[in-house]
C-alpha cells in the first residue's frame, strides 16, 4: 500500500503522484502475485481529486481532522 499524506488539501495532481509509487512498488517491491492500492490523506480535497478518483477504484481518499487543546502543566 502505498500512502501519500498531504499537509492541506489534496488536487488531482497529487493522484498522478501516487499512481506513479505504485508504478515503482508494483515493479520493484511486489511480489507478481500481489497487488498495489493507493490511498490519499488529506486535509480537504476539490472536485478535480474526486473526478480523477472516479476513475481509480484503486486509490482512496480519506480526509484527517486536527483536534487539540492545551492543558496548563
Amino acid at each position: 500500500m502505498v500512502v501519500e499524506l498531504k499537509r492541506g488539501r489534496a488536487s488531482d495532481v497529487v493522484v498522478g503522484q501516487v499512481l506513479r509509487y505504485m508504478g515503482f512498488v508494483k515493479e520493484e517491491i511486489a511480489e507478481n502475485d500481489q497487488s498495489v492500492e493507493g490511498v490519499i490523506i488529506a486535509l480537504e480535497d476539490d472536485k478535480k481529486l474526486r473526478r480523477a478518483l472516479a476513475a481509480m477504484p484503486s486509490v482512496s481518499f480519506y480526509r484527517y481532522q486536527i483536534n487539540f487543546k492545551l492543558v496548563k502543566a
